[in-house]
């Protein structure tokens, strides 16, 4: 790995850990896991993008996150989202948690692409 938070193969382990992507195609294969990280990129658009006033529905999206991005390798959206669904509970601000958790998504959603189009 490089400075950059960079493997040699590209993937930004910043973002994703190579090795939870490594068990997982062993597990799963290439072609199911390119078809599960392209579930995550629409859950994403679905639960980040396209946000909701309502903090009961926005926690919900954000709970929704916190499963698959963790258990795909996607850590920091994972925490992010874990975060922003905190908040929502709690009745806090949810200005700076729905800030953080939609760019971790940015930051996932092109090693999402490089991924799944077998790049990194």
């Amino acid at each position: 790995m490089n400075e950059a938070g960079r493997q040699s193969d590209g993937a930004d382990t910043t973002v994703c850990d190579p090795e939870t992507l490594a068990d997982l195609a062993d597990v799963f294969g290439q072609e199911r896991l390119a078809y599960l990280l392209g579930g995550l990129d629409d859950e994403i658009v679905l639960r980040l993008e396209r946000t909701t006033e309502d903090a009961v529905g926005l926690g919900a999206n954000a709970h929704a996150l916190v499963s698959v991005s963790g258990t795909l390798g996607f850590a920091s959206l994972s925490r992010a989202c874990m975060a922003l669904e905190r908040a929502c509970l709690d009745g806090g601000d949810l200005a700076g948690p729905l800030q953080d958790a939609q760019a971790e998504a940015a930051r996932a959603r092109p090693v999402i692409a490089k991924l799944r189009a077998g790049s990194a």
